[in-house]
């Protein structure tokens, strides 16, 4: 678990600690810069950054395979299922291309195969580090407050770290009930009132103008309907380390 050193007394778990560096809490990024803690701490193994707010269920199969194999569309995933889902998600991750899987959001609607990949990942991270340390420290993963999470997948998929999303696996974000809203640090924390909706609020789409600089190829942010809204690009962002460059096709 990870925690802020100041707060490790308020935990009694049976697990082990990760207490993040003092010189960073309280800091204007400090939930990118604590993710880019874990991800140095990890090194070059395999492992899991999973928010605390979530809730894993299962999907049933019958969007990916035409047979249902439960009597609703969905259910809360049971331990042993859990269990299952940390194997297949680890798995992927010994695949040659795929340095970053994970569940899709329940909110989305859900794929017609078992999985998709080159998608966005967020909430629940399953992570190679030993794709992802050589290059970490070429990657600004923390230059923004918030979606420093889509930042980060921009970053892995530029650096040829491909995503893979489950579709049988997916989450609910308790975070985004409205009941949990002022729990919101990284939002609440720069607002004086409590907004309807933070993601149309300028620090969001100021963000997102930052990443879309970066990637240009990899966002759109325009208005309708007098909203603002963005498309996501991520596929024109991956870039395959195995992909032979044209001068060793000329070679061939």
């Amino acid at each position: 678990m990870v925690v802020q050193p100041d707060e490790r007394h308020l935990y009694n778990y049976d697990c082990e600690y990760l207490e993040i560096p003092q010189s960073i809490v309280g800091s204007w990024t400090q939930l990118a810069q604590t993710r880019h803690f874990i991800h140095k701490h990890a090194g070059a193994v395999k492992y899991a950054v999973v928010d605390d707010d979530i809730t894993l269920k299962r999907r049933n199969s019958k969007y990916w395979t035409g047979e249902s194999n439960m009597e609703t569309s969905r259910q809360p995933a049971t331990s042993s299922e859990i269990l299952r889902c940390f194997e297949q998600l680890s798995s992927w991750l010994d695949e040659d291309d795929i340095g970053i899987a994970g569940a899709s959001n329940s909110e989305a609607p859900p794929a017609n195969a078992e999985w998709v990949d080159t998608k966005g990942i967020f909430s629940m991270v399953f992570v190679d580090g030993r794709m992802l340390s050589p290059v970490l420290d070429e990657m600004d993963i923390t230059s923004i407050r918030v979606a420093e999470d889509v930042l980060f997948i921009y970053e892995c998929l530029s650096k040829g770290i491909n995503t893979r999303q489950s579709t049988e696996w997916m989450y609910d974000n308790g975070s985004l009930r409205s009941s949990m809203q002022d729990s919101r640090v990284i939002w609440t924390d720069m607002h004086e009132e409590k907004l309807d909706d933070y993601f149309q609020t300028d620090e969001h789409y100021g963000a997102l103008e930052f990443i879309r600089n970066k990637f240009p190829e990899g966002m759109k942010i325009y208005e309708k309907d007098g909203k603002r809204k963005n498309t996501k690009y991520w596929k024109k962002v991956y870039k395959p380390r195995n992909t032979p460059s044209l001068e060793a096709l000329l070679n061939d």
